[in-house]
């Protein structure tokens, strides 16, 4: 409580002050509120983009690896693909963890020593000379090199022609396959790659580079439309299973342990009734990307309940009647 004392104290300074706008201390309001709610919660915010709930997929924060976790028939299927040296296709429609997944994929596999691993940025503006490129970089990265007397020119490392680049692509691929190890490429957004990459990317395969493909499942018909021989070399895992209802009281609960700094051992969600969990998956229908929205907004108003009552955090709770209470600033 003193902190909520102290955070409505400065504020009615503010207000007798000169304001700097009312956008502006809109905002530094909202902030506020929102970091005191956090840290009476027990955790420590510099930033509300550090409070429960807000993580994204390519940060590192711990509810990410709960995005497919729960999904064990795909990590088992996966897994088994990677071990038997296979090029892969994951399909699912937007929201449900391939962007969660393929950080997953790129973390971990980076630790593996049978693996040397890289991702194709920017898919939408990759050329095939760019394409060869990131292969080629990842590769030297791992202590891989070409004999560079075999090229015309050669810039940073990587030759200045197209056709010399896809050269050294099979040239080294040869040299970490000769060590017994995997160089794989991944990929995101199928959906949106330029029509004449899909040709590199199959030459890429086809020199031994293993491929891990994401996206929706109009990029794997796009794939198979425009170039069905790697279409015919991939192989499909389709549709990342959405959240059950206990999914979503795990990711809220581990959300809120991370912010927390406590370890994750089964804790129910503290702040969340068991009621607004299954208000929340039905809601959602079990869409990570839409969970973590859905535990968002409610932890926000959840915030504001508790400014504006005055109440012990203790008896703050999300019930599925918050969503209808009024999102006002008064007290």
């Amino acid at each position: 409580m003193d902190r909520l004392e102290s955070l409505r104290s400065e504020e009615e300074e503010r207000s007798e002050s000169a304001t700097a706008g009312v956008l502006l201390d809109q905002l530094q309001e909202v902030e506020q509120r929102l970091l005191a709610f956090g840290e009476a919660l027990g955790g420590t915010a510099d930033t509300v983009t550090d409070l429960p709930f807000t993580e994204e997929a390519g940060l590192d924060h711990m509810p990410e690896p709960l995005y497919v976790r729960h999904d064990t028939e795909m990590l088992n299927q996966v897994t088994s693909w990677l071990l038997q040296d296979q090029h892969i296709g994951l399909v699912s429609p937007y929201g449900t963890g391939k962007t969660a997944f393929r950080e997953i994929v790129l973390r971990d596999l980076s630790k593996h020593e049978g693996f040397v691993i890289t991702h194709l940025d920017n898919p939408r503006e990759t050329t095939p000379r760019k394409l060869y490129q990131t292969v080629l970089t990842a590769a030297y990265a791992a202590g891989y090199s070409i004999d560079q007397r075999n090229y015309s020119q050669v810039r940073d490392g990587i030759p200045w022609a197209t056709a010399e680049a896809k050269d050294a692509v099979h040239e080294i691929v040869r040299r970490v396959r000769e060590d017994g190890k995997t160089l794989l490429l991944v990929v995101d957004e199928i959906e949106v790659l330029e029509a004449d990459l899909l040709s590199p990317l199959q030459v890429a395969g086809d020199a031994g580079v293993r491929l891990f493909l994401t996206g929706t499942p109009e990029g794997k018909r796009r794939v198979a439309e425009i170039r069905g021989t790697l279409d015919s070399r991939l192989r499909y895992y389709e549709g990342i299973d959405p959240f059950s209802s206990d999914d979503v009281a795990e990711y809220a609960a581990r959300s809120l342990a991370y912010f927390r700094g406590d370890p994750y051992e089964g804790q129910a969600p503290d702040l969340f009734t068991r009621a607004a969990i299954e208000d929340i998956h039905e809601r959602t229908e079990g869409n990570p990307r839409e969970v973590r929205i859905e535990c968002r907004e409610l932890f926000t108003r959840a915030a504001f309940v508790w400014y504006r009552t005055g109440q012990d955090i203790s008896r703050i709770q999300i019930t599925p009647e918050l969503r209808h209470r009024r999102f006002g600033m008064g007290r």
